[in-house]
């Protein structure tokens, strides 16, 4: 779809009218997709890749107005086509529901409930708003540790390392109170002794 637009009009003015003719009927559909520094992948994608891509976060308001982190995972990316200068790509998304599916643990670990699934009605975010983050299965609870994505800025075309505009987003600790991290590694090292073995000798193998 090509849109004529006069000369002599502002960017913000071609913009809005290429904004308000709509989309072309037709989209591209990828399964994975580069923005921001991240590369983002499906769901279906993710399972038959050994790298895990599709986990994201976002910082939304919720239905009182208070800014909310949502996590989810990526079901389909589409690019909207308003024309050959502007191309949109837009995620849709399964979102574990707030606040029943996300808590905060003792030892400061955000963890979501993958089966906790809600805003059913809301599945679609700008790919250029979200973050991206990994999903780490808790045997103990069988709930999803977050832990945060990590941008790649090389080989992104001309981004600077501290380039402030690809560089939005905050990094999201994985613990939220650095004092239990001393809690977290004498748990670590009690469960580890349940999942080893002692040989003949009476030595860890």
């Amino acid at each position: 779809m090509d849109i004529n637009i006069p000369c002599g009009q502002s960017t913000e003015e071609k913009t809005m009218k290429m904004l308000a003719s709509g989309p072309s009927t037709c989209v591209t559909s990828w399964q994975a997709y580069d923005i921001n520094g991240y590369t983002f992948y499906t769901k279906e994608k993710d399972k038959r890749s050994v790298a895990q891509n599709s986990g994201i976060r976002i910082e939304a308001l919720d239905p009182l107005g208070v800014k909310t982190t949502y996590y989810g995972y990526i079901e389909d990316i589409w690019e909207l086509n308003y024309g050959a200068s502007m191309r949109i790509p837009v995620f849709r998304c399964q979102w574990v529901k707030h606040p029943n599916g996300v808590n905060v643990d003792n030892y400061g670990l955000t963890l979501v409930d993958m089966k906790n699934v809600g805003h059913k009605d809301d599945p679609w975010v700008l790919a250029d708003h979200v973050a991206q983050v990994f999903y780490v299965l808790d045997p103990h609870t069988g709930k999803h540790v977050v832990v945060s994505g990590k941008q790649k800025i090389v080989g992104v075309e001309d981004v600077e390392d501290n380039d402030e505009d690809i560089n939005q987003f905050e990094e999201m600790p994985l613990f939220t109170n650095p004092k239990n991290i001393k809690l977290i590694e004498k748990s670590f090292d009690k469960d580890l002794m349940l999942y080893t073995r002692k040989g003949g000798n009476g030595k860890i193998v």
